[in-house]
């Protein structure tokens, strides 16, 4: 008998535990308390929500409580109805705070987002030990007998679709706007129109439905409520400020801001700002957009501390954009030969060129015709003569220059260019013919040493590595204007904009009859990735 009743107190506990579990796993829950009456009931019952039930009915909401459906209802007390500013015929709002299906408060997990009864979603966020619909902080949760109710601290406001946000944003911020929504073209739905005859010719007449089209939803669709995205957005201010920075740094290397380089500015910012999902993190160096751009969070300037929350992602204030450098500068290139344009030539001791181990004077001289005479007829070199007869170092060193034309006096001359600081790949070209072994310094640091600079390929001139024809691959011309052969990784050490030298050195002849000299003819810089 006693086995019996042990029996039976285990088959009690077990059963009761199988009930806990199988209520927990419907949706039972102890943060919620449960009544048996109706929305309506409930409402009717508790004068603290008297303002918002009242709202519902003049909005005609309260019909949705008496449905039969299973519904969720995100109440308010009568003092928050108080502040919150609402107005008779907010309808929108109010549909807001109603959804279908009922959310348990087990339900209510970090990220879930539920759609209203107006079109639009919130979200549900768990912080510490609260819940929070949107930045509502859920107070009580009850079970009723047709749905649930969630007392929340304040009246939610609905957030707006991040297409919808942009699209009405106001003219302080039009640049960004209008490049974005020029492109919108309304299409013919006809998967939903619906046929309502036929005309005189025989086509189908349709109740037509159109839909918005914007190449951008190609990799962004901005405009869905099924997805969620982050969006950095520039005013016109920074804008503009972007574009003057732009022109100082180009000034700098004695260039102006084109319309190509202006197209290719703009289209990194727009590329810039779009990105998957919400972005809540910017402890990361580099975040990659939607588009593969990468926002570098050294160096760009948000205000993550003032979020626009979307209903579908975030919208964050850019305080200030930079174009990375490998973005919009293809490469710098200069020629050599620009020595002789300078104020004061060889031997002055102002000279802008340090030659060591010359005999005679260097000189500028044609050493070959280009390939496109119209627009340079002649490769133009710099020789540097040594005596072959003396054990000495034969070397020049130079700054980068840029050869400029005079209106005041009608000549050419040069000045010491500066170039954005960061990593760079440095290339250079000779007159290979018969050219001796070199090694190749940058800013007193060698970079490339025993260089056999007689081979063609790659060091005849600037003949190789992006020529004009790879740049301009309709009309180009091969092996012409390209960026030369690869010396190796430089570092331009400083901030913002800063000069350099490399140094040219004889090592020895590279085959019998080999002249001690040197015979040089470009430099050139491309941005690395990490040149940002």
């Amino acid at each position: 008998m006693k086995k019996i009743f042990y029996y039976l107190i285990c088959a009690v506990l077990l059963f009761s535990s199988c009930n806990e579990k199988w209520g927990e796993y419907y949706g039972s829950s102890k943060s919620e308390e449960q009544l048996d009456i109706t929305l309506v009931e409930y409402f009717n019952a508790h004068p603290e929500y008297s303002k918002f039930f009242d709202m519902l009915k003049k909005t005609g909401l309260d019909k949705e409580l008496g449905k039969d459906q299973q519904i969720t209802v995100w109440a308010v007390n009568n003092d928050s109805m108080n502040i919150s500013g609402i107005t008779d015929n907010d309808t929108l709002r109010m549909q807001y705070h109603i959804n279908h299906l009922p959310f348990l408060r087990t339900d209510l997990k970090t990220g879930l987002r539920i759609r209203s009864l107006n079109g639009i979603y919130f979200q549900i966020t768990q912080k510490h030990d609260s819940v929070f619909a949107n930045a509502s902080r859920i107070m009580k949760s009850v079970k009723l007998k047709d749905g649930v109710v969630h007392e929340i601290s304040a009246l939610m406001k609905s957030r707006i679709n991040i297409y919808d946000y942009l699209k009405n944003l106001d003219n302080s911020y039009s640049i960004i706007r209008d490049s974005i929504f020029k492109y919108n073209v309304e299409r013919f739905d006809r998967t939903n129109s619906t046929p309502i005859g036929v005309d005189k010719t025989g086509n189908t007449v349709y109740d037509s439905i159109f839909y918005v089209y914007n190449p951008i939803f190609e990799t962004v669709k901005f405009d869905s409520e099924f997805q969620q995205f982050t969006v950095f957005l520039p005013s016109n201010t920074v804008i503009n400020n972007c574009f003057e920075t732009l022109k100082t740094i180009y000034a700098k290397m004695g260039k102006t801001v084109a319309k190509s380089d202006s197209t290719i500015a703009f289209q990194w910012i727009k590329q810039a700002m779009f990105y998957n999902g919400e972005l809540t993190d910017f402890s990361v160096r580099d975040i990659n957009s939607a588009y593969g751009r990468i926002w570098r969070t050294t160096v760009q300037e948000i205000d993550i501390n003032n979020p626009e929350y979307m209903s579908n992602g975030r919208v964050y204030k850019i305080q200030k954009v930079k174009i990375p450098n490998n973005v919009i500068i293809s490469r710098i290139k200069s020629l050599v030969e620009y020595w002789e344009y300078q104020d004061k030539v060889y031997p002055d001791p102002e000279d802008l060129y340090t030659f060591k181990g010359v005999k005679g004077n260097p000189s500028i001289y044609v050493a070959d015709a280009t390939p496109k005479p119209a627009v340079m007829p002649n490769y133009v070199v710099m020789n540097v003569p040594g005596d072959a007869t003396v054990e000495n170092e034969l070397s020049v060193e130079f700054p980068p220059l840029e050869k400029y034309f005079s209106a005041e006096d009608g000549k050419n001359h040069v000045r010491v260019m500066q170039v954005p600081t960061g990593e760079y790949n440095l290339y250079m070209g000779f007159w290979s013919s018969s050219h001796p072994y070199i090694n190749i310094y940058f800013n007193g640091a060698i970079i490339k040493s025993n260089i056999k600079a007689s081979d063609s390929s790659p060091w005849n001139y600037d003949r190789v590595t992006e020529t004009d024809k790879d740049l301009n691959p309709v009309n180009g011309v091969a092996k012409w204007d390209g960026l030369g052969g690869l010396i190796g990784v430089v570092t331009v050490d400083g901030d913002g904009m800063a000069s350099f030298k490399i140094k040219v050195e004889y090592v020895g002849p590279a085959a019998i009859g080999t002249k001690k000299t040197l015979d040089i003819y470009h430099w050139a810089l491309k941005p690395t990735t990490n040149n940002y």
